[in-house]
């Protein structure tokens, strides 16, 4: 064991294998399990409809204008079909894997010079390890990694070209960047690139900078950008309200529910509930109390643009008393680099802190030890498949990554690391089995398919005002190829309705004979409808 451990620590390259091996189960084992959930089938059937329909430009749903985001999501989910030809949750959701991975390599391309190059995976990782990414938002089709991707290049560039005085460069690609977040999520891409701008320009004394021909070429090309779009869009619709909504959905400063009590209180837990949710590694705060630590780590002029980016703009998300964890994607990697730094040059001095904080990380790989051992004695799980060889193998891994810690301090962030992926990778192949097999969601899937299926060959509409989510219009349209839309009329013709007993009752008269083919209940209010025939 003593020749493995001497291994480990003149080569620590083997521990960079061990993450690369775990980390495709970890990304990808049963992730197209579980029906479609939260935003994803809205992202899902945007992207149908524009496949069904040809019509790229202007995204609708049941046939409907949708203006809260614009659709280059929509039109990278669609190659994404289109390539391989299915439309299932693996598909819908890959996008968001390759766009974290993505996200991970070029934390790597950016803070490598200034962390080294096993530090900068380090801090690539934090990212990818984060609780609220690792055992939530990356194995969902939503929008927010692959923005916060395209978002933290443009923070990446302004510094790259920045620093090599290379000022029409930065313009043209910070704003081509800009361009494309707000083709992916409207507004906000204008208030990073303008913030971003404004903070760095004036931190340089370079502020002048902004009123050259060089920014005015930035502007330009994203005008340009975005103008070929509106332009294409007003060939089949008018703006009207394209803006007010985009407005509306980058307004998070008032809770539409909340009171002016719960905006003050959400300014004190904002920090904490942060923390809370990008976990493990935001314990690394606590070294920036050390003066010293802090000295260090602020020394050069990078971690200084880290530090000024990520705070000059996570106050707009501060003070919003609206706002979601995965908003704040693009701007934690600026803060895992500066804790990276932050934790080797506490290393370096030995502090009481970060011993503690050692002390903690070993803890918790013992935790995730420990908490391994709830799938085998789990009445959910005990009787899945792989129990007796999946949970043995994880559990060497993570019980020597205990012993590993322990003995070789200084390699104790990679050894939580591993652990964290054996831990997701019991997640994947026994807890989100167990999600599918006592949660409802998989028999709403069910009966929405079973209602695509009975449906086709006829038109098919949703009945007056009779409820409907995006999960069943997803999946309906899909088992049809065909969109589904509203209607108040009865056709003459021999048609489908989907209706609740409220509009069966309203349009009796109207509907006379008719067979009920299907009943079948929604995730939304749980609402129970009904595909009749006439």
């Amino acid at each position: 064991m003593n020749r493995i451990l001497d291994k480990l620590k003149n080569h620590p390259g083997i521990l960079l294998i061990a993450v690369a091996l775990l980390l495709p189960f970890a990304l990808l084992l049963n992730i197209g399990l579980m029906p479609l959930i939260s935003d994803e089938p809205t992202r899902a059937i945007v992207t149908l409809e524009m496949i069904l329909s040809g019509n790229y430009i202007t995204p609708t749903i049941n046939g409907e204008f949708y203006y809260n985001k614009p659709p280059l999501f929509n039109w990278i989910l669609a190659g994404f079909v289109q390539i391989s030809g299915k439309q299932d949750e693996f598909i819908f959701r890959l996008p968001t894997i390759i766009s974290l991975v993505l996200s991970a390599f070029s934390i790597f391309l950016f803070s490598r010079k200034a962390l080294g190059k096993y530090d900068a995976v380090i801090a690539a990782l934090m990212l990818v390890t984060s609780a609220r990414i690792l055992f939530w938002d990356s194995f969902q089709g939503l929008i927010d990694v692959t923005y916060a991707l395209i978002t933290f290049g443009s923070f990446a560039a302004l510094y790259h070209f920045s620093e090599g005085k290379k000022y029409l460069l930065m313009f043209l690609f910070t704003y081509t960047m800009a361009a494309a977040g707000y083709l992916m999520k409207g507004l906000p891409s204008v208030a990073f690139q303008g913030i971003s701008l404004l903070a760095w320009m004036m931190h340089e004394k370079s502020f002048r900078k902004l009123f050259t021909f060089q920014h005015l070429a930035g502007i330009a090309v994203f005008l340009l950008i975005t103008g070929t779009y509106y332009y294409a869009y007003l060939q089949t619709n008018s703006l009207q309200d394209v803006f007010s909504t985009l407005l509306d959905q980058s307004n998070r400063i008032n809770d539409k529910d909340g009171t002016p009590l719960s905006w003050f209180s959400h300014l004190f837990v904002f920090p904490f509930e942060m923390a809370y949710e990008f976990a493990p590694w935001t314990l690394l705060l606590l070294l920036l109390f050390d003066r010293d630590v802090r000295r260090r780590t602020f020394e050069q002029k990078f971690f200084r643009y880290c530090l000024l980016i990520f705070l000059s703009n996570i106050i707009i998300y501060w003070v919003s008393a609206d706002m979601r964890p995965r908003y704040l994607f693009m701007l934690f990697p600026l803060l895992f680099i500066i804790l990276t730094k932050a934790w080797r040059e506490a290393l370096r001095l030995q502090t009481r802190m970060s011993g503690f904080i050692g002390l903690l990380f070993l803890l918790m790989i013992v935790a995730a030890l420990l908490s391994l051992l709830i799938y085998p004695f789990w009445k959910e799980t005990m009787h899945l498949p792989g129990i007796a060889t999946i949970i043995p193998v994880l559990f060497i891994v993570t019980g020597f990554s205990v012993f590993a810690a322990v003995k070789l301090p200084q390699f104790r962030i990679w050894f939580l690391v591993i652990a964290l992926l054996s831990v997701r990778i019991g997640f994947n192949a026994f807890n989100l089995p167990a999600r599918y097999n006592s949660y409802p969601d998989a028999g709403y899937r069910q009966g929405e398919v079973t209602t695509g299926r009975l449906s086709r060959g006829h038109d098919l509409f949703i009945l007056g005002d009779t409820p409907f989510n995006h999960d069943a219009s997803f999946y309906i349209s899909r088992e049809r190829g065909s969109i589904v839309r509203r209607t108040w009329e009865i056709s003459d013709k021999r048609t489908c309705y989907i209706t609740d007993e409220k509009n069966l009752a309203n349009f009796a008269d109207k509907l006379r004979k008719y067979e009920v083919l299907h009943k079948f209940s929604i995730k939304l209010n749980e609402s129970r409808l009904y595909l009749i025939r006439r």
